[in-house]
């Protein structure tokens, strides 16, 4: 059985070491063994617990626990070698841990102390972590020299001599490290840890100019987007256990590329295709996205959702899901799609509190707003009185409101009215006659949207409070009054 348990935070992603190392470079890649066999001696560690976990895409499992004897003595033993990947081996009494790889030679040794975990660490009969661990001790040392330098030229003032002569002792440590990791590439290209280092290794950061001279940051960024994953083998299966890949996933998606549905959509297809020749790094990818981005944190991104679910959530591709699920799914995608951003919104039709039809598209403005509420929601109640005030203050300008009430009850509708002193076009439609939940999705109330002179939506899932700043911006964007 799998047992999830607490992910770390951890920074395994850093450069290699240049130190010697007893292994020979020139040996074959060795025979997986059948079974394995890890024994460990942690001094201090006596009667201790010790948990050996994996890692899978974002996750740590556990893999087997095992009691030491008085002397600290370990032994960890299964009938069957253990995927490739990388592992921790925490101890309970502190949660310390100390990491590992497992590849084809899983019989080996590992000596070290209870408090000085890495750099006590002495390894026996494995290649890959000899690698690892004199890699971890470079590092340490490495970053007791470049940490300070890294200080040293945030603090001073660009293109002075100072900062050019910092800079380029920064450069020369940036440069030596990139070296020790060529190193191991050259030395080492059939052992496990050099393809894990170099799947975590980011691009050289290019510079090309514009005409005037200056950083052309726009292909910068390009290139460096482009070459991301270059160093990942997305056709083996040990991709996902190393913490590399969901590392690299995070990043290129939510730091690299722009955050709108367009650049979403264009950069995540590119990867996905990346990854069709290896079904649980597909599945891993396609859905760690659409979850990250279900309910985005910016506006308008969960044009990215919508995407994926019609695109890769089908009978052939999601191999993970149940034709209900699917359904579901795209039911859900179905209902969101016509209120994305861009899209024009639909008009509302239904009865205000004389009974008169109303109707969205009726009110005109230079920017109209569609206020979607209950008058039973605790945050209606709230937020209410905030779009009041908002429509005082820009009504002037142009901004027209349409509130359309999601209840049942006319008499307590009619007394929320009043009693907020809502001077907008108000309408109910308790039997949905409009259709607005078929026009407009509604996850939670107030839901909100935004509309220009077109009808086109431009701005939802905001609050009253927030939408001052938004029409702010629109105005500056492009003057409306």
């Amino acid at each position: 059985m799998i047992v999830l348990v607490h992910a770390f935070v951890l920074s395994v992603l850093a450069s290699c070491s240049d130190q010697s190392t007893t292994a020979d470079a020139t040996k074959p890649e060795p025979l997986r063994d059948k079974d394995a066999r890890i024994e460990l001696s942690i001094k201090d560690a006596g009667n201790d617990l010790a948990k050996l976990l994996g890692v899978f895409g974002n996750q740590n499992y556990l893999v087997d626990s095992v009691r030491a004897d008085a002397e600290g003595n370990f032994v960890f033993a299964k009938d069957s070698a253990l995927p490739t990947g990388f592992y921790y081996l925490m101890l309970a009494s502190d949660n310390s841990y100390f990491q590992l790889l497992l590849d084809a030679d899983q019989h080996f040794s590992m000596e070290t102390v209870k408090g000085d975990l890495v750099n006590a660490m002495k390894v026996t009969g494995s290649v890959d972590n000899e690698l690892l661990y004199q890699n971890l001790k470079f590092e340490a040392e490495f970053a007791k020299r470049l940490d300070p330098m890294n200080a040293k030229v945030a603090q001073l003032q660009a293109g002075t001599a100072a900062y050019n002569d910092a800079k380029a002792q920064q450069d020369a440590l940036v440069a030596e490290r990139l070296a020790h990791v060529k190193s191991f590439e050259k030395e080492y290209p059939n052992a496990f840890f050099t393809k894990f280092k170099l799947s975590g290794q980011n691009p050289d950061l290019s510079y090309p100019k514009l005409p005037n001279g200056e950083l052309d940051q726009v292909t910068q960024v390009y290139r460096y987007r482009k070459a991301f994953f270059d160093n990942v083998d997305f056709n083996a299966d040990w991709t996902l256990r190393t913490p590399v890949y969901a590392n690299k996933l995070r990043k290129y998606i939510k730091e690299i590329t722009p955050q709108n549905a367009d650049s979403l959509i264009r950069y995540a297809d590119e990867l996905i295709a990346k990854t069709k020749n290896n079904k649980e790094l597909f599945k891993f990818t396609v859905n760690w996205i659409a979850l990250e981005y279900k309910t985005p944190k910016t506006m308008g991104t969960e044009g990215l959702y919508v995407h994926l679910i019609e695109k890769y959530w089908t009978a052939d591709l999601a191999f993970w899901s149940n034709p209900e699920e699917i359904k579901g799914l795209r039911g859900e995608v179905s209902l969101m799609k016509p209120s994305l951003l861009g899209m024009t919104g639909q008009d509302i039709i239904a009865k205000n509190e004389k009974g008169e039809t109303v109707s969205l598209y009726g009110i005109g403005g230079k920017m109209k707003v569609l206020y979607i509420y209950s008058y039973d929601c605790e945050h209606c109640q709230k937020e209410t009185p905030d779009m009041v005030r908002v429509y005082n203050e820009w009504k002037a300008k142009g901004l027209t409101v349409f509130t359309l009430s999601i209840d049942e009850n006319q008499a307590k509708w009619l007394d929320f009215v009043r009693k907020n002193n809502m001077p907008f076009t108000n309408a109910i439609d308790p039997k949905r006659e409009s259709r607005y939940d078929r026009k407009y999705h509604i996850d939670i109330t107030p839901e909100l949207y935004v509309l220009d002179a077109n009808n086109r939506i431009i701005a939802s899932n905001l609050s009253p409070a927030q939408l001052p700043e938004f029409l702010q911006q629109e105005q500056a964007r492009k003057p409306w009054h």
